[in-house]
């Protein structure tokens, strides 16, 4: 539900004020109706109006001064444990707001290094780049790199020895099948590592694989 943006009400007539009070403490005694059933507690309200001795009370004056003395009978660590005041909310809502903004900020500039990135592949000089825009590529750049070297590591772990138990046939690790990958060879000869590997052909029982990629059925 949308809130209302709020007025200053002081330059108004004292007739006009009133009339808004009257429909406020209206909308506030309903809610405080709907809190005290939906969440089973005790609900007091005091209001002073400017200006009159006797203030409003809600459900009733000795409903109110009983809550209100019950509440004071509490030593003050008790009563200040858990109270919040309007300027408390308010910051914390605040704070939380600018932790929104402060997220949706990186996002975004995570999804402009990665544009940006990819217009440098398509050919766009690396001179039109300002220093917020070099700084946050080398931020992605290391990303990519961290990455990278998180899949070195787990493709150069050693695969696991087969069991002993029973005669069972294995197939393949996907250790052995990431090794014939395609993106394994083109990184490896990217990184320098076993530059020139091309994957070994399969052998099979009635083709010959040639060196120009052909097969040719054996005799």
């Amino acid at each position: 539900m949308a809130t209302k943006r709020l007025q200053d009400t002081r330059s108004y007539s004292e007739n006009v004020r009133n009339s808004i009070l009257d429909r406020r403490e209206t909308s506030l005694f309903k809610k405080a109706e709907e809190l005290s059933i939906f969440c089973d507690v005790e609900v007091a309200i005091i209001i002073y109006r400017p200006g009159k001795i006797q203030p409003i009370s809600w459900k009733s004056t000795s409903l109110a001064h009983d809550v209100l003395t019950r509440y004071l009978s509490f030593i003050e660590f008790k009563r200040l444990k858990k109270l919040v005041t309007h300027e408390d909310y308010l910051l914390k809502k605040v704070e939380k707001k600018e932790e929104q903004i402060s997220k949706l900020e990186k996002m975004n500039e995570a999804n402009e290094m990665k544009i940006l990135f990819n217009q440098l592949v398509e050919g766009k000089s690396i001179d039109e780049l300002d220093t917020r825009e070099m700084k946050g590529l080398l931020k992605l750049f290391a990303a990519k790199m961290d990455k990278l070297d998180e899949r070195k590591k787990e493709l150069n772990q050693p695969p696991n020895p087969p069991s002993n138990k029973g005669n069972s046939t294995f197939s393949a690790s996907p250790m052995e099948e990431s090794f014939n990958d395609p993106w394994f060879i083109q990184t490896k000869a990217t990184l320098g590592d076993g530059s020139g590997i091309e994957p070994k052909p399969k052998e099979g029982n009635n083709v010959n694989v040639e060196d120009d990629g052909h097969s040719k059925d054996l005799d």
